[in-house]
């Protein structure tokens, strides 16, 4: 009887040892979290340049260091339309909490609030309106749309301009798709 008890802890022991435990990919800069071939492919975009990665970025808001990668895409099938993705991975939550709060809202009026913590905490969606900081120059019939997002110490800014409203559908993709890559 104990040599049966024996061996089912042993048995239970092995088996719960044994057990694949699944890998969280962890993501060391910004440059991880830029679009590959296949993303661009599944998203219907094009490079328009080569991103550009700043491995000493001097944060605006309170000088701590980071890193900051910006990318250029079109959309291959609105004429005319861009996007530009800004990464940026910061040194604390602070410094990640105050350039948030001033890229994401000091000259945007809340009118153009699309969505709000949709996409994770602190996501905030928008387009360009005219009670906006300056928005009386906005172009008639020109779309900006915005989405910021914090994901650990990172925070995701994606952007777009040009004649087409139906951009307004691709943003959100391209932000889960970037946020995809934290998984």
């Amino acid at each position: 009887m104990k040599h049966v008890i024996v061996l089912a802890i042993l048995l239970v022991l092995i088996g719960g040892c044994s057990r694949v435990q699944e890998e969280k990919p962890i993501i060391s800069g910004t440059q991880e979290l830029i679009l590959n071939e296949q993303d661009l492919q599944l998203l219907g975009m094009s490079v328009g340049t080569d991103c550009q990665t700043d491995n000493a970025y001097s944060n605006i808001v309170d000088s701590s260091t980071g890193q900051y990668t910006f990318c250029n895409y079109t959309i291959n099938s609105l004429k005319d339309t861009e996007v530009i993705i800004q990464l940026q991975r910061f040194a604390d939550k602070e410094a990640l909490e105050g350039s948030y709060q001033y890229d994401s809202s000091h000259l945007y009026s809340i009118e153009g609030i699309i969505s709000e913590d949709v996409y994770g905490d602190k996501s905030r969606f928008r387009m360009n309106n005219k009670n906006d900081y300056m928005g009386e120059l906005n172009e008639p019939g020109v779309y900006n749309y915005h989405l910021w997002i914090c994901k650990g110490l990172y925070l995701i800014h994606v952007t777009s301009g040009g004649r087409n409203k139906e951009v307004g559908d691709y943003i959100p993709k391209i932000g889960q798709k970037i946020l995809s890559k934290f998984e």
